[in-house]
């Protein structure tokens, strides 16, 4: 099925357009017997054995970072829920995603995100590099692991040489296909999970006036139906914009110089062509205009990394001013 440019979604994809929070958000805060004492946020979410599984960024600010630019130490820790929105989180950090004094990413990791492709899940991350100097994306790389039970761990080391990595769960003409990067989205492919090649052409660009208009960055593996592959992505207006929609958010609780203001959008490619863009949003579907979403170890970032379908509904789990996760579901 053909598609002109357009900001409408198909009718497999048309529950997008009505996510809700969920009332009882945030769903996960900050818990000083924990590995997340000070933070909690950008989980990966999956199903297993009829439970959501969350795979957590956590950080605990009683934990010194090597250097000023590794500004914290992010572990991963384990969430887990029977009905999607209630969960009870394990105290210690998942110990292989918890770097030790010999590990090289003593900045911790970042940002995980789970697909299920065949009896195994992929886990995309992030490693932040020891580094006093140098651009971002070279403190962090994109990484993967592989598992068939969430437990043990098979280290696929640096795929790609950016972070935010979502990964299809299907080859589409013999090729698995990764969106990653968080400036402007671009596309990877590989045959076998291990080895990806690079395409010249950006995938997704920013958009000025838009409210991605610094960044766009994936949040959870594509969704695949016979009227495209939808991919969710978080974008941010950038500090021009961000004080404006800031105060539109939050006219009485403005901090004096807000300077990123994150939201979720989507984006829609050609089922047999995953460069082809074919329809965008105009609007964001989820922004930051409640207070536990403005304010925290970062302001205004409502930042998605997880996606389930769960006891009929697909839930969005997503972290909160860096520092909390909130959910919002379609039936």
């Amino acid at each position: 099925m053909e598609f002109s440019m357009t900001s409408l979604l198909p009718k497999s994809f048309e529950w997008v357009a009505r996510l809700k929070k969920y009332e009882g958000n945030p769903i996960l805060r900050p818990n000083a017997n924990s590995c997340a004492k000070d933070a909690v946020f950008n989980p990966a979410a999956t199903v297993k054995d009829g439970k959501v599984h969350m795979l957590c960024r956590c950080i605990d600010f009683s934990r010194e970072a090597a250097t000023k630019n590794n500004w914290s130490v992010s572990t991963f820790g384990w969430a887990t829920s029977e009905d999607g929105f209630n969960f009870t989180m394990s105290p210690e950090p998942v110990p292989e995603f918890n770097p030790g004094p010999d590990s090289p990413f003593q900045g911790g990791f970042e940002d995980p995100r789970l697909v299920k492709i065949g009896d195994e899940w992929l886990l995309t991350y992030t490693g932040v590099y020891r580094e006093p100097s140098g651009r971002f994306n070279v403190m962090t790389p994109g990484l993967a692991a592989l598992s068939k039970d969430l437990v043990h761990w098979e280290f696929l080391g640096e795929i790609l040489p950016s972070r935010a990595i979502a990964v299809t769960p299907e080859k589409i003409n013999g090729k698995y296909w990764a969106y990653y990067d968080n400036w402007c989205l671009r596309l990877a492919w590989s045959e076998d999970l291990r080895t990806w090649h690079l395409l010249d052409e950006p995938a997704l660009t920013q958009r000025p006036g838009k409210v991605d208009e610094c960044l766009c960055e994936s949040v959870a593996a594509p969704l695949i139906s016979d009227d495209g592959i939808l991919l969710l992505y978080n974008g941010d207006a950038g500090e021009r914009r961000a004080e404006e929609l800031a105060r539109t958010a939050s006219p009485h609780y403005l901090p004096l110089h807000p300077k990123m203001f994150y939201s979720i959008g989507w984006a829609l490619f050609d089922r047999n062509d995953p460069t082809r863009l074919i329809a965008r949003c105009n609007e964001p579907v989820i922004v930051p205009d409640h207070l536990y979403e403005f304010y925290g170890v970062a302001d205004f970032p409502c930042f998605a990394s997880g996606l389930v379908e769960f006891k009929g509904k697909h839930i969005l789990y997503y972290g909160c001013a860096d520092m909390r996760i909130s959910a919002a579901y379609a039936e």
